[in-house]
Parts: structure tokens; sequence; C-alpha cells
């Protein structure tokens, strides 16, 4: 970037919003976040306002003399249906609204390839191709309308911009890593399947650097994009190393996938069938479009993410550990 920018990161704690605020400030860049609790934990140097996303009054005064708002807002597995549309289709409408009172010209909104969730094989998809049904998932669903709704409303005055990360993973994530290291210390992640399908991963740094382009390119306005790593590893694959890096028993087979699709599609076993799907079925998802039309260029490899994220995580367990004892 040229310039230096004033932005407001919208779930500025989560793993995608924790990396897009570490790479704002990096970059020298105005950094606002708009947090739920006074308390909540952002890196020095970064501007604090308190409020909802489902109030866009809120967002709209933390907005004022932006020149972007980056929504990296999200909900994990198991919150009921209307949580998500309420967080991810009311929210977003609500950034739309604050964004055109405040005269903010653009945002870039963290989607997910969750909006092709399907029980096939998604590999070499790009943004063109779709489904001829709902993604499989309430969160899924949310996730797509809420991505077609900011699309939709990008024009002169607000250009909208998605981006759709595959499995996303690496520092700050304390919310999907929580649960797999639980898993894998309660038997080992299961694979649900034999490990050998293709997974299509984003690295949070990945990631961030794809929102901080989108927010200035002008190819970007009105579309979505997959960002992933420069890498395609197998599910087993992945994890494993995800396993060795943080020191868990190694992930575990479970049966043949379409045993384990039935069971869930049943409710029967421990995963949810989105899960189920995410886990079992190959993904492949083209990037060429966003190295293209945004410069997007991912150059750190799997496994140097992964010694990031044990450092990360080792740190982050250390002052959980001191937080008990005090």
């Amino acid at each position: 970037m040229t310039r230096s920018m004033r932005a407001l990161v919208l779930g500025g704690t989560g793993v995608a919003g924790s990396a897009i605020v570490r790479a704002l400030l990096a970059k020298g860049h105005d950094v606002h976040a708009l947090v739920r609790r006074p308390e909540a934990s952002l890196p020095a140097g970064v501007t604090r306002h308190v409020g909802e996303i489902g109030d866009p009054n809120h967002i709209a005064r933390a907005a004022e003399g932006a020149d972007v708002i980056f929504v990296a807002v999200g909900l994990p597995l198991g919150r009921p249906d209307a949580e998500y549309r309420w967080l991810y289709v009311a929210g977003l409408e609500n950034v739309m609204t604050a964004a055109r009172h405040a005269s903010v010209p653009r945002v870039v909104s963290i989607s997910c390839a969750d909006v092709v969730l399907a029980d096939e094989p998604r590999v070499h998809w790009d943004e063109k191709r779709d489904l001829a049904q709902p993604p499989i998932g309430a969160r899924a669903r949310a996730i797509k309308l809420a991505e077609e709704v900011a699309l939709s409303q990008s024009d002169a005055t607000l250009a909208v911009t998605a981006l759709r990360p595959g499995w996303l993973w690496g520092p700050g994530d304390r919310s999907r890593l929580p649960q797999l290291v639980a898993e894998a210390r309660d038997g080992g992640i299961d694979l649900c399947g034999d490990g050998k399908n293709l997974v299509a991963t984003t690295f949070v740094d990945h990631l961030a650097e794809a929102a901080l382009l989108a927010a200035i390119s002008p190819n970007a306005p009105g579309h979505a994009y997959y960002v992933g790593d420069p890498e395609f590893l197998e599910l087993g694959e992945f994890l494993g190393m995800m396993c060795r890096a943080l020191s868990l028993p190694p992930p575990r087979r479970s049966g043949p996938y379409l045993v384990r699709r039935v069971m869930a599609g049943f409710g029967a076993g421990t995963l949810p069938l989105e899960e189920v799907v995410r886990r079992g079925r190959p993904t492949y998802f083209d990037t060429q479009r966003a190295q293209t039309e945004l410069g997007f260029e991912p150059k750190i490899p799997i496994d140097e993410g992964m010694k990031r994220l044990a450092a990360w995580f080792a740190a982050d367990q250390d002052e959980r550990t001191r937080g008990e004892k005090e």
C-alpha cells in the first residue's frame, strides 16, 4: 500500500480479524476495532470501540472517517440456526447501512469456502462454480446468503468484496483449534475416512494479505475470491503436521467416508453432518482470480506456518496457565 489508511475491523479478536489487525499495524495503518467487551484483548496501537454488530449506530460511530471496514465476525458449529442468520446476514446488512451512513467507501467481508459446501468433490472449483442447491448446514447457508446480500450492494459509492478462505488455521485460533486439540487428546482427530482426500487450507496471514489487497484493488468491488495456501495436502498429511507441531497424538482413520456420511445424516456419531463432509470430501479451490486481479501471492510454506502456530499455541497456553494461578 502506498498510503496510510484508517481501517475498522469487526471481529478483531478472532482468528481472521486478529490476523488482519496484525497486518494493518505492521504496515503502519490507523487501526480501529469494534469489540463487544471493554476488556477484550487487542494489540497496542489499536483504537478500541465498544459496541455490537447488531446495532448499525455502533458501527457507524466506530467507522467515522474510515477508509475501509473489514468484517471478520464468525460463529462455530453447533449454534441455533437463528444465531447464524442474525450474525452473518443481519449483521452484514447493518455493516452496509453503517458504511453508507459514515461514507466509508470500502467493505471487505471474510466469507468462507463453505458457501459451496456439498457432499461431492470440490476439486478445481473457481468462483464461477456454484451449487444447484443450498450448501449443507445452517451456518454455511447463512454465510452464503450474507455474501450474496453484501455483493449485491456493491456500487459506485460503496465497494464490497468477499474473500473465501478454505480450512482457516494459524495463530489466534481460539475457536476451532481448541476443539481439535480436545479431540486429539481424546483418541485422535477423526479423519472421517482414510485421510487421503485433498484439503484446501488457508493460513491466516495469507487471508490477511488478501484482505489488505482487496481493500485497495480497483478490480475487487463486487467480486468474491478464493484465497489459499501455496501447497495442497491430503487431510491426513495436514492434520498430521498440525498434531506433530502441537505435540498431540496423530489423527485417526475412522472407516469409510460413506458410512460416516450416512451415520451423520441420521444424527449418529460425534460430529455434525457439515463437519463430516468438510473433512471427508476432497477440496481444491482455484485461487488464480485472486492472484491475477488482487496481486495475491501466498508465500508462507505450510511447515513454516505450523512453526508459527506452535509458537503462538505454547505462548497462549502459558498465558492461560498464569491466569488460572492468579
